[in-house]
């Protein structure tokens, strides 16, 4: 068996809010491997982006324990944490507000060199951004432009190539394509793709386009106000998907066949999303659930594998 890259085990991440406790992630566990792409899907506000900042350490975690080589990086110091960060990176999710306009494009993708003085030369320097640019499919006359000069789609790819600045070994992708024009995020998925194969990385790849994340991913989590609610190989979910609200996000996917789209019956899902602040005891999707019961107010369902490799968090699958 390969050993996972990464094993988030019972990760929290609360914040205080007021009078309450916010618990935008709540005790998620999963295991990605190495060279995998580990989808991460679920409506907004379920705590998709927070558990991959709490995941590199962004945000710090309020409980669990994050394996990363042997290491459990939630109890390193910040001199060991500053080793540890070469292998993680971040693409993030607004092209506009997360590349600095007052940097050139050089000084932007050449930050990550200077923190960690990966080069001894300016030359070197130089060289080491402009073969980042090609990569990512720009050129060298694009280094000394600014943010500014660019479309959303080139900016992604300026925060690419950035991220690839230090040859990691993992990248989360938070919703890196939600900004972008329909024709551009497929040239951005398909990039990430090609320098997946190339280079071996590993990404967790957040978002809440389902069908692009069929696309791109190997194996999927699917979460909801802070649980992880299943899990399982891409294609095992998309076809045999058993968590309630698994089902009923896949129903909402259109098909791009009139007759299979007519007769297929779209699963409408009751109320609102509750609040994550102080939630009630039992199953986090008992007050829209169409299934639930007595038990499902009461206790919370453990996450368990019900197939081999799908894992479910329901009392009644």
């Amino acid at each position: 068996m390969v050993e996972p890259l990464i094993s988030a085990r019972n990760i929290k991440k609360h914040f205080k809010v007021g009078e309450g406790i916010l618990k935008a992630v709540d005790g998620i566990s999963f295991d990605i491997y190495p060279g995998e792409t580990f989808g991460l899907v679920g409506e907004s506000g379920c705590g998709k982006s927070t558990a991959g900042r709490t995941i590199i350490r962004l945000y710090e975690p309020t409980d669990g324990e994050l394996i990363f080589n042997g290491r459990n990086i939630y109890e390193l110091s910040h001199r060991e944490m500053q080793e540890v960060r070469k292998d993680f990176q971040m693409i993030f999710q607004d092209p506009y507000a997360s590349l600095n306009p007052r940097m050139t494009v050089e000084e932007i993708i050449a930050e990550p060199l200077d923190i960690h003085r990966a080069y001894k030369s300016h030359k070197d320097r130089r060289n080491r951004v402009i073969e980042l640019l090609e990569l990512v499919g720009l050129n060298e006359e694009h280094a000394n432009r600014f943010p500014h000069e660019f479309s959303g789609g080139q900016r992604q790819r300026i925060g690419i190539a950035r991220a690839l600045a230090l040859n990691p070994k993992f990248i989360v992708c938070d919703e890196p394509i939600s900004a972008l024009d329909v024709s551009i995020q497929a040239q951005v998925v398909n990039l990430l793709k090609e320098l997946q194969d190339k280079f071996g990385l590993t990404y967790l790849f957040i978002a809440h386009d389902l069908s692009m994340v069929r696309y791109i991913s190997d194996r999927v989590g699917v979460m909801y106000l802070g649980h992880m609610m299943e899990l399982a190989q891409s294609e095992e979910l998309y076809e045999n998907p058993l968590h309630p609200y698994t089902k009923a996000l896949l129903s909402a996917i259109p098909i791009p066949d009139p007759e299979i789209q007519r007769s297929r019956k779209r699963i409408m899902l009751e109320g609102d999303v509750p609040s994550p602040i102080n939630p009630k005891p039992g199953c986090r999707f008992v007050e829209r659930c169409p299934h639930a019961r007595e038990k499902c107010r009461q206790e919370t369902p453990v996450f368990e594998e019900k197939r081999p490799g799908h894992f479910v968090a329901c009392h009644y699958v």
